[in-house]
């Protein structure tokens, strides 16, 4: 679909991930605060609730991404819509439940039996949040295939993203610290804050069903590209170049031949697309992708997922362990643990509005890296604040610029490496998250179960500091590693792919002689 799409269209797009955007803010933001500081669950039981919500999310994305690329929906609704629609439902249903304290359940519950209880509803809600979420940036390569466009569409669903964390951390700062609020009587949290989160989660979810709405309602999602095969002009340029292989243009015709892995000088198979060179009589072979296992043949598939695990990882911790480094690192009121990231997401927002017009002019590997300086510059200075010190303000600007920006950039790299080989990009997105959603669910298991804290002393202080620092710190850095391997792969020109079969078809002819 080439055609510019209209500004309703766009918006409509952006508010399709609301729900889970609300949602999210709260799973990452209060989820163990809640089990921990609210139901009084250990510190390694209430990781252990989270954990089984990633794994969920892990095993169902996949999953949902590989259905939803094979589903044959004969229906004007679309496939990627129909399986928003069922994602949003789920979430709809089962997330207002984990904030709330477990039907028949009384202060001598035992802690297994209330776990019980929860990690069904936390299986459904991260099955719906997959559906949802996957086929949200699924829609993306099908809407358009210009890459402007796409990242428009990256920054106007990030957007709505921190706006969307904006809404929770403020509704949030209601009913925990405003005068006015019954639980604001009390600096710290306890169970006596459950129905503050109550209100909250029904507040959250609520509004979360309306936008949703007006994405199903306002947007038609258009046909699928359904080819066995994918057309000459097709053909995604910027995989091609940073596999070494020749790009195809006038002088191009597509014929049939050997896969990547059969030698030029082998007969070939009649099945295989292949790119014929017309001038010089050079035979070389097309990224096409036919199928969804063909991308494991693709090393920056494997670079793009290390560069979004570590992203998403950066992103998600720092959302996570931000309110215990609050109240038990810095001693600050509980209030903060709204204010503080209304803060960060303030500051996102201003980043993912200014990173669209800096695109067009600025690699986004580049901007990228402008990031991940940010976000290393927070974490030094996470280090060195000291209690009651109102200079975290500072340090969460950092954070919301840095994390706003990579997490754009990572999104808008993954379309990009999809191209228009759009037939499989629900698995692309499903395999990113996968890596995503595992590897946080691990960490988090075992930071809560390194964590010395029983009770607040000094080594809950040092412990989340260092979460917030060299945790999260290390993790950047990682990230900023992968992105150097993908421009580095990226340097690889065309030339040298023919310079090397031209030797090659040279030593055979000296041979044959």
């Amino acid at each position: 679909m080439n055609r510019e799409l209209k500004k309703r269209e766009k918006f409509c797009y952006g508010v399709g991930h609301v729900l889970n955007d609300l949602c999210a803010s709260m799973w990452f933001s209060y989820l163990l605060v809640f089990f921990h500081e609210i139901l009084e669950f250990s510190n390694s039981m209430a990781g252990n609730i989270l954990l089984v919500g990633q794994l969920a999310d892990g095993i169902a994305t996949p999953f949902v991404g590989f259905e939803s690329d094979r589903s044959n929906i004969s229906c004007k609704y679309g496939r990627r819509k129909s399986w928003h629609l069922v994602g949003s439902v789920s979430v709809a249903l089962t997330f207002p439940l984990l904030y709330m304290q477990c039907i028949g359940c009384g202060q001598n519950t035992p802690e297994y039996a209330q776990f019980i209880y929860y990690a069904p509803l936390v299986v459904i809600f991260q099955f719906g949040w997959a559906a949802t979420q996957i086929n949200h940036l699924a829609l993306i390569p099908d809407l358009t295939h210009d890459d402007g466009e796409r990242v428009t569409l990256n920054a106007i669903r990030y957007t709505f993203t921190v706006v969307s964390s904006i809404f929770v951390y403020g509704v949030a700062w209601g009913v925990l610290g405003l005068p006015s609020s019954p639980s604001s009587k009390n600096s710290e949290l306890s169970p006596a804050d459950a129905p503050a989160f109550r209100t909250l989660v029904l507040i959250v979810v609520g509004t979360g069903i309306l936008f949703s709405s007006i994405f199903h309602l306002g947007l038609k999602e258009g046909p699928s590209r359904r080819h066995s095969f994918i057309e000459p002009e097709d053909f995604c340029t910027e995989n091609c170049e940073s596999k070494g292989q020749v790009v195809p243009d006038e002088n191009t015709q597509l014929i049939h031949g050997p896969d990547e892995n059969t030698p030029l000088i082998q007969g070939r198979d009649e099945n295989t697309p292949i790119i014929q060179i017309k001038t010089p009589e050079i035979t070389t072979i097309a990224c096409s992708i036919n199928h969804w296992y063909d991308w494991f043949k693709k090393p920056m598939f494997y670079q793009t997922a290390m560069l979004y695990m570590c992203t998403r990882l950066v992103v998600n911790l720092s959302q996570v362990y931000i309110p215990m480094y609050l109240t038990d690192t810095l001693k600050l009121h509980k209030q903060y643990i709204a204010v503080v990231p209304l803060v960060v997401y303030l500051s996102g927002f201003l980043a993912a509005v200014l990173v669209r017009p800096v695109t067009s002019f600025i690699s986004q590997e580049v901007v990228y890296f402008f990031g991940g300086l940010l976000v290393l510059g927070a974490c030094i200075w996470a280090h060195f604040i000291p209690m009651n010190s109102f200079m975290v303000f500072g340090m969460a600007v950092f954070l919301g610029m840095g994390t706003s920006i990579i997490l754009v950039m990572s999104l808008s790299m993954t379309a990009k490496l999809i191209g228009k080989a759009t037939r499989t990009g629900a698995f692309v997105y499903g395999a990113m998250s996968l890596t995503d959603k595992v590897s946080n669910g691990v960490a988090v298991v075992i930071i809560q179960n390194l964590n010395p804290c029983l009770c607040e002393c000094n080594r809950c202080a040092v412990f989340f500091r260092g979460v917030m620092s060299y945790v999260i710190g290390a993790i950047m850095v990682l990230a900023l590693i992968s992105l150097f391997t993908i421009k580095f792969t990226k340097k690889i020109k065309p030339s040298s792919q023919i310079e090397n079969i031209q030797q090659h078809n040279g030593s055979d002819d000296q041979q044959s002689e």
